[in-house]
């Protein structure tokens, strides 16, 4: 009996009604009304279908064979924006598949060949119809019910074998995933992921994981604040007493606040297609590149109580021995490969400063190299991440990152790299203190603003007066600030709130400088204007007049004299 050749096209079957369905509705969102005639012109060499008729007869005349030449010729045009390219790849294998099963004869499929093309609809139907897809899920495992093996007999797979170990140390890694290959735990793909990293460029096989063999990296800079805040309110080392599964629940809630709205849309999207990008985890579980997909798999796995899996390749390195070859790696896939991932600028400066000042992992030259980033943008966020040092030391709240996060105080920071550099050390120092205390006053509503006319009273040297101001003030604050008890950034803003008066201080302090500063300015206006005129008058070239028309020679002595005329009435202004 051809139980395998029968249960193969049951899967042809059902992949068809979604990949019809699929196809229907994006050639009619892409080409309109007119949609069935791009589909007749892709389809020219076939004769079989017909001209016109209702949209469910179009879409119904369309059989497994033609929906798979469909994919492949318009797939740049129409598909390519929404499907991952394996998609493509499997499109192929099917056609081959098609194929196969079309000229089969009297022989059954083998038992491998059955199941690797069940395993192909199967990836490909969960891009488009994920219903679509647990039924031919159910199909498959027909076929694998079938083995004759007492033993459930492994897929067949082409393409990347498991490369070495990138160090003898990763290979060793307790509870290696590698070790768990079975349908269960970890479950091997057709598809590959290639991974660059020192120069060199290897692919990778992409397995399935079950969510509950992995664990998030804690040193993933993304997360560098939120980790400093938890370690503050529950005590350094806490984080990494709790068992997997609590740590787990913390660091998906750090995960989900640091950038809600792209969650929401990732977890949306693989719900609708599947996980469309493979990760990359160590051997041992901890994830070094997908740490959104995999959050939003345990939020879909929470709310729909299935198991779900996560698909990554998996590196052979041990976070210990191979500490900074696994830093070296996450900047490279996190930054190196054209996708800049969308850290808030200030984790992002922290873990900057992490690696290459504070624990010196890293020297400037190798992280601008894995990063992909210019030597003077590493330096430049090294710059800023030494000033919100600077400034969590002032508030006596040391190395709370996440207080300079939520004051949100970059952008201020950032700028005032330039106007500093045209100060002597003793101006820098109190520029430093008018930032910090304008940022924890909450006198400064408009950071950019600030930072403006700071830079305004710098350049028209009109800031004397404003620092003295200033530093008056600050000792106002200061000798407030030292009978406070400082533990967080509430006991911070509750003397912010007692003290609003000094806000007030503060921001009419500048208001005055800026008045001051436009005053001297209008007052100079005059000279400034007289000395312009000199400097036109200057260069204008006695040597063209030779060459000038008549006409032309009588209209210049005309604005000479008129010249003549504004400078007598100044000069008697000015005397009077």
């Amino acid at each position: 009996m051809l139980e395998n050749y029968t249960l193969v096209g049951q899967g042809f079957r059902i992949l068809l009604k979604s990949l019809s369905g699929y196809i229907g509705k994006e050639m009619s969102q892409k080409f309109g009304e007119r949609w069935w005639d791009e589909v007749l012109q892709a389809l020219s060499d076939q004769k079989d279908l017909p001209s016109n008729g209702e949209y469910g007869e179009l879409i119904d005349s369309l059989d497994i064979a033609n929906c798979l030449r469909l994919l492949k010729r318009e797939w740049y045009g129409v598909f390519e924006a929404n499907l991952s390219r394996n998609f493509l790849t499997w499109t192929n294998e099917l056609m081959g598949a098609r194929n196969v099963v079309a000229h089969i004869g009297q022989q059954d499929l083998e038992q491998p060949v059955a199941e690797r093309y069940l395993n192909t609809m199967l990836l490909l139907c969960q891009e488009i119809d994920p219903d679509g897809a647990d039924e031919i899920n159910e199909v498959y495992k027909k076929v694998r019910s079938r083995a004759t093996d007492t033993v459930v007999s492994e897929r067949v797979y082409v393409g990347a074998e498991q490369p070495a170990p990138l160090s003898p140390e990763g290979a060793r890694t307790e509870g290696n995933l590698l070790g768990l290959g079975n349908a269960e735990f970890v479950q091997k793909t057709t598809q590959s992921r290639k991974v660059t990293f020192g120069g060199k460029t290897q692919v990778y096989p992409v397995y399935r994981v079950r969510l509950d063999k992995l664990y998030y990296n804690d040193q993933n800079d993304r997360i560098a604040t939120w980790i400093t805040q938890y370690e503050s309110e529950n005590g350094i080392g806490t984080l990494s007493s709790l068992n997997a599964q609590e740590y787990n629940d913390v660091i998906e809630t750090f995960i989900c606040k640091s950038n809600p709205e792209a969650i929401q849309k990732t977890k949306n999207n693989i719900a609708l297609v599947g996980q469309r990008e493979a990760g990359v985890v160590l051997a041992d579980g901890r994830i070094v590149d997908g740490n959104r997909r995999y959050t939003c798999l345990r939020k879909i796995e929470r709310e729909s109580k299935k198991p779900q899996y996560f698909e990554t390749v998996i590196m052979e390195m041990d976070i210990q021995a191979d500490r900074k070859q696994i830093k070296l790696l996450e900047l490279a896939l996190q930054h190196g490969e054209e996708k800049k991932v969308d850290y808030d600028l200030i984790d992002y400066a922290v873990g900057t400063y992490r690696d290459v000042v504070q624990t010196k992992l890293l020297t400037v030259d190798e992280y601008a190299q894995s990063a992909n980033e210019p030597i003077a943008e590493v330096n430049g966020r090294i710059e800023v991440a030494k000033m919100i040092c600077e400034f969590l030391d002032y508030i006596k709240l040391p190395e709370q990152y996440h207080v300079a996060r939520e004051y949100q105080v970059y952008s201020l920071f950032v700028e005032m790299i330039v106007p500093l550099k045209k100060l002597n050390e003793l101006e820098k120092t109190q520029l430093k203190h008018i930032a910090f205390n304008n940022a924890i006053m909450y006198a400064t509503p408009d950071q950019r603003k600030f930072i403006r006319d700071i830079k305004k009273l710098i350049k028209d040297n009109a800031y004397t007066e404003y620092f003295a101001e200033q530093r008056l003030l600050e000792q106002q604050i200061y000798d407030l600030y030292l009978m406070e008890d400082i533990h967080s950034k509430q006991d911070i803003d509750a003397f912010a709130q007692r003290n609003r008066d000094i806000t007030g201080k503060l921001q009419l302090s500048m208001e005055h400088a800026l008045q001051k500063s436009r005053a001297r300015q209008m007052k100079n206006k005059p000279l400034d204007n007289v000395v312009k005129s000199i400097e036109f008058l200057m260069e204008v070239d006695t040597r063209l007049f030779a060459n000038m028309s008549p006409e032309d020679k009588l209209k210049i002595q005309s604005e000479l004299q008129e010249l003549l005329n504004i400078v007598e009435i100044l000069q008697k202004k000015i005397s009077e």
